[in-house]
């Protein structure tokens, strides 16, 4: 929950800046830079959230909207439709799995109807 309320205000932040015009910094362009791998066929795709720090490398966390009866099941057919394996897989907290996954992958499930968002796995240190 706090990572959600986090990439939420990062967001937040990013949207005033850009709104305002004066969000043109190396971060914004490195971000701009990384989102256009994620090209998504459909015309309103899901979320991608970016991580703000250090990343894993392909890896994705993919969040399925909380009304989906069955996502394991839905796991299974997103499998053998684009061609990835599951690294981890959740019903309880939340639906969803985990996956390392080529950017065109990620740009087509985000137009997945049950998919509700997409985010950069991090590494994450304690203070």
């Amino acid at each position: 929950m706090l990572r959600l309320k986090r990439h939420g205000l990062a967001l937040a932040s990013c949207l005033v800046l850009t709104a305002c015009g004066c969000g043109s910094t190396p971060a914004n362009e490195e971000a701009d830079a990384r989102m256009a791998l994620y090209v998504s066929p459909c015309e309103s795709p899901a979320p991608l959230l970016l991580s703000p720090g250090e990343k894993v490398p392909d890896s994705y966390i993919i969040v399925f909207d909380e009304a989906l009866e069955d996502p394991f099941a839905r796991i299974d057919l997103l499998e053998g439709k684009y061609g990835f394996a599951s690294a981890s897989r959740w019903k309880a907290a939340l639906k969803g799995f985990s996956a390392v996954l080529r950017p065109e992958t990620v740009g087509a499930l985000r137009c997945e109807p049950d998919v509700n968002y997409i985010e950069e796995n991090g590494v994450v240190h304690p203070d």
